[in-house]
């Protein structure tokens, strides 16, 4: 008892510890207004009072208009918190509150779930989400950060999932993540699958936890009108119209032998931009993998794999291309524009550091030996080196698909010539040190005890 209440105080100091660097960057005295990139300022603020003066007013056609093709619940807490505090400590800080509680608050599920795989050093990955640069400069992102917190809770529920009341609470949770934003209506649809192709969760379970906060999102008011549901939907398909955009991208654009560079960015690359913070998480687990390389102990603890690849591959997946010519539905027109932004990531940290957190904690003995884990694992620690690098003052991952481009082109030949077989060499050392890596885990997959699917 003496010892879970030090565990229970020392995980408070973490996450008080993390909300104070978060408030002090991002509120008061907003360090971070001083040189670090923050998106979406400007519009969130707004959207969250709309939303709490069509609540408050009972105006649901007014409700149903804003930010059409977003759920609802990080507007709706932004909203309160602006209307609370906006006066006292000015509209965007107060609208910041939320998402950067949320962000110091994730460090208590990556806490739930390495306690739960591996008791020894389960305050780690909570040190790790408080306390990483790259989490904390985009704790200010309005949604990513208070769906992270949701998803990971769920994730920690969704580990006991043959009891009843944590299954409950993993859709719960679930359902309120992708109520934050539709990505992680996608992540809980990837984990979902894993878990049932892995045999840890029944078909039955599996389908319920992916389709209860699937349709929970008609929940958004712009999914109660035929005229808003339909601008939501067309909204989002002008923004997320590509598929596979990784492997297919390149093509669509006109320019196939940026695949390389796209592969690369999708895995953990395009977090390179201008004012951005380094991002540890990756580097930490990619450390405790060389650690155990050649301690000859490398494995993957089997459930927080799954979640943590799943989360890699919902960003890898996302259909939204890294650069058109054709941004926001026609606002950009016949010149190439970035809309995959450095936060994208940001989901994948605190997953990330629950596994790093369980590496460093020895062998687990539900492990995993599989491809379809491993692969997003490793290659996006593999790549996290040259991104701290690059984030750290060098940040020109973007200039060298440029040079790719001027080939297309007929610019700069030799250049685009040498920058495009530096990629492909790139991802050829990458895909062989992940095949090496994904050979030299320990423990082959051990088969799900019976009673962890009999009866679900």
């Amino acid at each position: 008892m003496q010892t879970r209440r030090k565990m229970a105080v020392m995980l408070g100091v973490i996450v008080i510890l993390g909300f104070a660097i978060r408030f002090s960057v991002w509120v008061y005295p907003m360090y971070g207004a001083q040189g670090l990139i923050i998106f979406d300022t400007g519009a969130y603020p707004i959207f969250g009072l709309s939303y709490i003066q069509a609540l408050t007013s009972m105006n649901l056609s007014a409700l149903a208009r804003i930010n059409v093709g977003v759920p609802p619940l990080g507007m709706l807490l932004t909203g309160l918190t602006t209307q609370a505090f906006g006066q006292h400590i000015g509209p965007i800080q107060a609208s910041l509150i939320p998402p950067i509680t949320a962000s110091a608050l994730t460090a208590i599920p990556a806490y739930m779930i390495a306690k739960k795989i591996h008791p020894k050093h389960s305050l780690i990955p909570s040190i790790i989400v408080a306390m990483d640069p790259f989490l904390i400069q985009f704790s200010a992102t309005y949604l990513d950060s208070i769906g992270t917190l949701f998803a990971l809770t769920s994730v920690a529920f969704a580990i006991n999932h043959s009891d009843r009341r944590s299954f409950i609470l993993a859709v719960l949770f679930a359902s309120l993540a992708a109520l934050s934003k539709l990505t992680f209506a996608v992540f809980i649809a990837v984990y979902g699958i894993l878990l049932v192709l892995l045999r840890q969760m029944s078909l039955k379970r599996g389908a319920v936890y992916i389709l209860v906060p699937a349709a929970s999102l008609f929940l958004s008011p712009w999914a109660w009108t035929p005229t808003t549901l339909q601008e939501g939907v067309t909204g989002n398909i002008q923004f997320n119209n590509l598929p596979l955009s990784p492997l297919l991208g390149p093509f669509a654009i006109g320019i196939p032998q940026s695949l390389p560079w796209y592969i690369l960015s999708y895995f953990g690359l395009g977090q390179v931009f201008w004012n951005t913070l380094p991002f540890i998480s990756p580097l930490i687990l990619l450390f405790m993998i060389v650690y155990r390389f050649f301690k000859r102990e490398l494995y993957l603890p089997l459930m927080p794999s799954i979640a943590t690849s799943a989360m890699i591959l919902t960003i890898f997946l996302l259909p939204r291309n890294y650069w058109t010519y054709s941004w926001a539905g026609g606002a950009v027109q016949g010149i190439l524009s970035r809309q995959f932004y450095p936060y994208y990531f940001y989901p994948t940290g605190p997953f990330i550091a629950v596994l790093a957190g369980i590496l460093l904690s020895g062998r687990h003995d539900n492990s995993v030996k599989s491809r379809l884990l491993s692969y997003p694992i490793f290659m996006a620690a593999l790549v996290s080196p040259m991104a701290v690098i690059m984030n750290l003052g060098l940040p020109y991952w973007d200039f060298i698909f440029t040079i790719i481009y001027n080939l297309t082109a007929g610019q700069f030949i030799l250049e685009g010539i040498i920058a495009t077989l530096i990629t492909t060499a790139m991802l050829v050392v990458l895909l062989l040190v992940t095949e090496k890596l994904y050979r030299s885990i320990t423990a082959e997959f051990m088969e799900p005890r019976k009673q962890q699917t009999a009866g679900q």
